[in-house]
């Protein structure tokens, strides 16, 4: 390991061995002492390449030329500390946003002339905005560059706009542009402009909408489209025009693709995510060619194969944050995939786990951009050739996320980033499996049909019903016959991710013809639950009931079901909405001294929050969350 100070940054450059990474190689990363980095952006000029990073006291200007030696260059601080900073470029200019604002309250919009990097000071000024915004545009969010057309789109303007877009024209003088528009109907958060066509996302609304701003003062929305966690944070459009990549913020969250080449039926064609039920967040979406290049916080940073958008197939990744994956905002910010030496840039929010003082990195790493090798077909019932739904379908070689269970038609769609040949399992409870050896190809679609024959039955099943009752759920079911049953193990977990267990063991009748019929009471359940029934023949083959599920929830109003804190680090709350709002959540110590204020979106149903929080020592805190005029607060003991 070598460390080279310069400008109070280090470099590092060092062997990070995850056995997780594939397809890219880590270079070297810049480490920002006292800072945290949001968002990065790249600019290449004369035979030289620079990193345009985010820094929480202003932008810094990096020369990645040689990817092993990073060198800062200036960083063109404003007065603002801010967790925020997008930036974007048109030609040789740079714009950045931020959601802080000076003392006076002006953050504006902060322009720098690139023309004569390297060498520096390098030009550099904000913009408030004129003609009908004059001195109005403060904050800002997030922003992107319609570069056919020149227009910039800055979006999340507080007290501007609705919060929604404003536009500024970029074609007279760069330097200096002008207000052009705005779109004021809702909130953006961020989005993709091309040809004068904007591809909002609506994250609080939980959708991305597609506006033509043909005519800069008067936009037309043409379509909307909820994405799949209903928390649209960004998008990209893909090379050709006719899909949209968008990301949904929150834990579980995917990668998702839609057909929009018909903006008036958008269908999703498929979505994924790096390590499901993890509750790791995904964040930002760019598409390279074939491939898109996600950041996804505890996860790093992905490659994805996006030739076939209804087969999504992850080749190659990089974990920036290797203290584990799951739900929280640290790791990979963003990420920059468009210089010439293909190198990307990624920056990570802190390198710092615990108290200490804020540390953000600048990451430099090589992609190896491989093509997905492509699994897909049919499986159906052999006596009845009717689709099988739920097989799971299973390549058996190292590669990750290069498995899938056939829907309703019997369709399963996978793959993976290694040739070459290997076996794959067909199965599902209840039928013989099958092994099938396949040979795998770069770029190729192999296809494999499969017929699976049941095994014997051994349970006929009438009914199987949960019902909640006072203190407990009440779980019936009817057999109208058995044969050689031994035993019927009720199944229990309280989402869907969780991994099922056993709640009640019953012997079965053995063989019967009679109808027969069994019950199990579930005493002090969660208020949501997920049952099944697993019955086990003598010879220990098994048969799976459908899925039921008992919400205990229903029709109740704004809940807290659980606060606990994680290892004096993180105040990790479970709450309950009945429908989908904005609460703002407080944490206050017991001298009365606010340690934590924001506001966050609350899904239908649950919603798991891990709120950051570090204890000196044991003390006493209030929780509290408002939304609308339902208000709970609840006192905790934090543990160091």
């Amino acid at each position: 390991m070598r460390f080279f100070l310069s400008l109070g940054l280090f470099l590092m450059v060092l062997a990070a061995p995850q056995a997780q990474n594939y397809n890219i190689t880590f270079r070297s990363k810049l480490i920002f002492p006292g800072q945290t980095l949001a968002n990065v952006w790249g600019y290449a000029a004369n035979g030289k390449e620079y990193a345009l990073v985010g820094a929480s006291k202003g932008l810094a200007i990096v020369d990645v030329t040689n990817p092993d030696s990073p060198v800062l260059l200036t960083q063109l601080e404003d007065t603002i500390n801010s967790l925020w900073r997008e930036v974007k470029t048109f030609g040789n200019y740079a714009y950045v946003t931020s959601e802080g604002t000076t003392p006076n309250g002006y953050g504006g919009i902060g322009i720098a002339n690139l023309s004569n990097l390297p060498n520096t000071p390098v030009p550099f000024h904000k913009y408030h905005g004129d003609g009908a915004i004059h001195n109005q545009l403060k904050r800002a969010h997030a922003l992107h560059i319609d570069t056919l057309k020149g227009y910039a789109y800055i979006y999340g303007t507080t007290g501007l706009a609705n919060g929604g877009a404003v536009v500024l024209d970029l074609n007279s003088d760069p330097y200096n542009p002008t207000y052009a528009g705005q779109y004021n109907v809702k909130y953006i958060h961020d989005g993709y402009a091309h040809n004068d066509t904007l591809y909002a996302g609506h994250i609080y609304a939980g959708e991305f909408a597609i506006i033509d701003f043909s005519n800069k003062s008067s936009p037309v929305t043409i379509s909307s489209q909820t994405t799949p966690y209903a928390f649209t944070h960004n998008s990209w459009l893909s090379t050709n025009g006719n899909y949209l990549f968008t990301t949904d913020e929150k834990s579980n969250g995917t990668l998702a693709v839609y057909d929009i080449d018909n903006p008036t039926n958008i269908v999703l064609k498929d979505q994924i995510h790096t390590t499901p039920g993890s509750g790791s967040i995904v964040h930002n979406v760019h598409i390279k060619d074939q491939y898109a290049v996600t950041s996804w916080y505890k996860d790093g940073v992905t490659i994805t194969d996006v030739s076939r958008p209804e087969n999504l197939i992850q080749v190659g990744r990089y974990d920036t944050w290797p203290n584990g994956s799951g739900n929280g905002f640290f790791g990979a910010w963003g990420v920059y995939p468009y210089l010439p030496s293909g190198n990307l840039l990624v920056s990570n929010i802190d390198e710092n786990t615990g108290s200490g003082p804020d540390t953000g990195a600048l990451y430099i790493l090589t992609p190896t951009y491989t093509q997905a090798c492509f699994l897909e077909g049919t499986v159906n019932d052999f006596t009845t050739h009717l689709p099988l739904e739920g097989v799971s379908v299973e390549i058996q070689s190292s590669d990750p996320l290069n498995s899938d269970v056939t829907n309703s038609a019997g369709q399963y769609r996978t793959g993976q980033p290694s040739a070459g040949t290997f076996d794959v399992v067909f199965s599902k409870d209840g039928y013989v499996p099958q092994t099938i050896q396949a040979t795998f190809s770069p770029g190729t679609v192999t296809s494999l049909n499969v017929n699976l024959q049941q095994v014997g039955l051994p349970v006929e099943l009438v009914q199987f019903t949960a019902e909640a009752l006072a203190d407990y759920n009440l779980i019936q079911w009817e057999t109208a016959s058995e044969s050689n049953t031994h035993e019927h193990i009720l199944e229990f977990r309280p989402h869907e991710a969780a991994e099922w267990t056993p709640l009640a063991n019953i012997p079965a009748a053995g063989n019967s013809h009679e109808s027969r019929r069994y019950s199990e009471e579930h005493h002090s359940p969660p208020p949501l639950c997920y049952y099944r029934l697993k019955s086990v023949d003598l010879d220990g083959s098994i048969q799976l009931s459908k899925v039921i599920v008992v919400n205990r929830l229903d029709g109740k109003e704004l809940s807290l079901l659980e606060l606990h804190s994680s290892s004096g680090k993180q105040l990790v709350a479970r709450l309950f909405s009945p429908h989908t709002t904005v609460a703002r959540i407080r944490i206050i110590a017991a001298n009365g001294t606010t340690v934590h204020d924001r506001e966050y979106q609350l899904a239908k149903g649950e919603t798991e929050l891990s709120l950051p929080l570090a204890a000196a020592g044991r003390a006493m805190y209030f929780f509290q969350i408002i939304s609308g005029e339902k208000s709970l607060t609840k006192p905790f003991i934090l543990k160091p």
